[in-house]
């Protein structure tokens, strides 16, 4: 059923609980196998009257205008997995199923078409989070989010902005919303309860009109519209391990972040039988166990500056494997950073690190270590330079020179892409030549039919 295949972790950290003082999102997207997810600008425009917008598919009307927005996309997609917009406006959203999913037989919107809506139309959380639920009740959800066969859902979003962070979860055509305190995470199973800021006028009547309350219990969304499928006991415990650990530290920072999203049950769980890498949990950082499964392809985490807005730091692929890297609303990304499609390619920085995680994968416990070291090191280096950057940035755009602070950052971001291809091209060389002295000249192992599968399947050698 597609509802085994979907999985994703966003999390909303509000300033009152981070050590910068500043609302903080982080988002892994886990989606089908060899398929890149590469980071991407598009400026913010002025359409023509009557001008129709292509979304993945399913057209619409388009807007008179659009802000700027930064999407870690799926090559083939319109839509976003998780964004940014130019006016400091972040979502991130998630796959649900509902008692009502199914019933919807038009064909609609698809979620992360949804989430790159609300950035280009919405100037604020609340703006981006009315504009998600306009288009909801007016065209659906009902969209094939698959490129390998058919898959459908529901969706969830948390949306954020300097001042407040929103989570929205919705049912078909009907919505709940809430605002967040403290910290908050929405998963593959629905986080709002009883506490219900914003919702669709009919949303208790209709569940009480379905028998899917007793008639004495307070309404609870969650409760109320789950469905009944297997996906929950896979969902619901991780979703709880992202709280468990963000409610580990009082004020978070990027450093606490990347830890949640490179969990893979670390001190909670009898180690999985044949490595973290194995899929055998699905974890926050999550890993195919076949060719079926999803997989973490992006991590993304953002925090704001008063003076040069969002900060982004993108890891592609696994993020356990893979190197966190700035990135600044306004600016072209790098070209490593913005390239990949459905086929391995060397200049696309997606690709080199996705390749490096499964050649990691034929023996997690031999390999990892030494790359968690490396990128450890690396990443050391690169938060030393964002600093540095970051406040040459904020000082010039305090002066007035705003093209002057873009170029810095756009430096930046080339400097810290191309010591990651570095790394990342280095660290599977190393690996690859250990195969290679110790006889290993094929995949083997015990994950060999899912790796040598993938690699058919990505054009993608590893050996």
């Amino acid at each position: 059923m597609p509802w085994d295949k979907q999985s994703c972790d966003t999390l909303g950290v509000c300033a009152s609980h981070s050590r910068v003082r500043s609302n903080m999102m982080a988002k892994n997207s886990d989606r089908p196998i060899a398929e890149a997810q590469p980071l991407v600008w598009f400026p913010a425009a002025v359409h023509a009257s009557g001008e129709k917008l292509d979304c993945s598919g399913f057209v619409i009307p388009q807007a008179p205008r659009t802000y700027g927005v930064l999407g870690s996309k799926p090559y083939w997609i319109w839509g976003f997995e998780m964004g940014v917009n130019d006016r400091g406006v972040v979502i991130g959203n998630e796959a649900e199923y509902s008692r009502d999913f199914g019933k919807e037989k038009d064909e609609g919107l698809l979620g992360m078409d949804l989430l790159r809506l609300g950035l280009e139309r919405g100037a604020t959380a609340r703006e981006a989070l009315d504009v998600i639920v306009e288009l909801l009740e007016r065209y659906g959800q009902n969209h094939n989010a698959n490129a390998l066969h058919d898959a459908r859902y529901e969706n969830s979003f948390l949306i954020m902005d300097p001042r407040e962070i929103w989570a929205l979860e919705t049912a078909g055509r009907r919505y709940a919303a809430k605002r967040v305190s403290a910290y908050h995470a929405v998963g593959n199973t629905y986080s709002i309860g009883e506490n219900i800021d914003l919702a669709s006028p009919d949303l208790e009547a209709h569940a009480r009109e379905n028998g899917w309350l007793m008639p004495y219990d307070r309404f609870d969304f969650a409760k109320a519209y789950s469905a009944p499928i297997p996906n929950l006991t896979l969902s619901t415990p991780r979703r709880r391990r992202v709280m468990q650990l963000a409610g580990m530290t009082e004020e978070h920072d990027f450093d606490t972040l990347k830890r949640i999203f490179r969990d893979h049950y670390e001190g909670e769980l009898c180690a999985p039988r044949f490595g973290a890498s194995s899929g055998v949990f699905p974890t926050v950082c999550r890993h195919a166990l076949n060719v079926d499964a999803s997989q973490t392809a992006a991590s993304m985490l953002v925090r704001y500056r008063e003076d040069i807005g969002p900060v982004i730091r993108q890891a592609y692929s696994q993020p356990c494997c893979s190197v966190y890297l700035p990135a600044y609303v306004g600016l072209d990304m790098p070209e490593a950073m913005s390239r990949g499609d459905g086929a391995f390619d060397e200049k696309s920085l997606w690709w080199l690190t996705d390749r490096l995680n499964k050649i990691v994968a034929l023996d997690y416990d031999r390999y990892a270590p030494a790359v968690h070291e490396a990128i450890r090191a690396l990443e050391e280096w690169i938060e030393t330079r964002a600093a540095e950057a970051e406040d040459k940035a904020a000082a010039l755009v305090q002066k007035g020179d705003d093209e002057g602070s873009r170029k810095i950052l756009a430096a930046l971001m080339e400097e810290c892409s191309a010591a990651a291809v570095t790394l990342t091209k280095e660290q599977f060389e190393r690996i690859r030549g250990d195969l290679r002295a110790h006889g290993v000249s094929g995949i083997m192992g015990p994950h060999r039919d899912f790796l040598q599968k993938y690699s058919d399947l990505a054009k993608m050698p590893l050996l």
